[in-house]
This record gives structure tokens, sequence and C-alpha cells, in this order.
């Protein structure tokens, strides 16, 4: 344990991230060589790069928090509906927020 997180809670936060889906921000450095051999950065690109949700990721998330839930029991296609209906549900209470 490192400031007061688990391994366990870790590995749940990492679950949880790729079932919701999420984005990063990539830095992308092009390097040249000069006359000296010397490697000097010529270009710098920053874009952000989106990995949606994970439908396996979701189940999986819900078995480690309730194994014997009614979510272990569902099909992938349950858990992609299950999906839709609670972010339709989130994004509704932070309009009405």
């Amino acid at each position: 344990m490192s400031n007061g997180v688990s391994d366990r809670d870790k590995l749940l936060e990492s679950v949880y991230r790729k079932a919701e889906g999420y984005t990063v921000e990539e830095k992308l450095t092009e390097y040249v060589i000069d006359e000296d051999g010397n490697r000097r950065p010529v270009k710098e690109k920053t874009q952000n790069k989106h990995y949606p949700p994970d439908v396996a990721a979701a189940r999986a998330y819900m078995e480690l928090v309730n194994p014997e839930g009614e979510f272990a029991r569902m099909s992938d296609a349950e858990l992609e509906r299950e999906k839709e209906r609670l972010l339709k549900e989130l994004a509704a209470s932070d309009q009405s927020s």
C-alpha cells in the first residue's frame, strides 16, 4: 500500500477507467540528426487519443466489486444496454445540476 491506496483499489480504478472509456493527451516529437550527429527536435505535436468504453472491462469491474451480484450473470449485450442506460442517467443528472 502507498498513500493509503491498496493494490485492489488501484486495480478497481484501472478497470473502471477502461470500462468507462477515457482520453489521454499524447505528445509526439519528431527528431533529426544534425551535422554534428546530435539528435535535435524539429517538430512537436500534441493530440488527444480516445479509448472507447470496454464492455469486457465493465463486466470484470462488476464481478470484482460484487462477485455474486446481478451483473455476474449478464451477457455482454445485457451489460452494454445497462451501461448505456447508466450513462444516459448520469448525463441527465449532470444536466439538471
